[in-house]
């Protein structure tokens, strides 16, 4: 039951991460379409997560699978009405936890590290891909959206 949910919300997340076609979907937007499914939310909202594939376009910063996480709670906050007195959403120590527990596995927080690529520009893009480092990153997003969950789910 929730247990479905959860593979069926994680594999159409994937799903969408390895087409690469027209259905293709960023690590961060990946990460976005598991919590919309998770949530019952319009799987359009995929589209907020756009610009923070690639550690934010493409600069390697924030790995994009934790960027869409980060966005996975604002969205569920949205959808669920959910606000805090003082604003401050209990949930933000769970989250820098979840982000703690990714570093310590794989090592760094940041798109470049993780990857070992410059993917900035156009030709580091195309040889991160060529070198198939890009299949790395679906790890990330399957990772992201198995910790994810728990948060989601708890909703402070």
């Amino acid at each position: 039951m929730v247990e479905d949910r959860l593979q069926q919300a994680k594999e159409a997340a994937l799903a969408g991460f390895r087409d690469m076609g027209a259905g293709h979907l960023n690590c961060a937007q990946a990460v976005v379409r598991f919590a919309a499914i998770v949530l019952g939310a319009d799987q359009d909202s995929v589209v907020l997560a756009r610009y923070f594939g690639g550690g934010i376009t493409r600069m390697g910063q924030v790995c994009g699978a934790l960027s869409g996480a980060a966005m996975s709670l604002g969205l569920r906050d949205h959808f669920l009405a959910l606000s805090w007195p003082d604003g401050a959403s209990p949930d933000t120590e769970k989250l820098q936890q979840m982000f703690r527990r990714f570093e310590a596995e794989f090592g760094a927080l940041t798109c470049g590290a993780l990857v070992g690529y410059g993917i900035g520009t156009q030709q580091g893009y195309e040889r991160f891909k060529a070198d198939d480092k890009y299949v790395s990153c679906e790890g990330y997003v399957s990772w992201a959206c198995d910790h994810l969950h728990e948060i989601l789910l708890t909703q402070a």
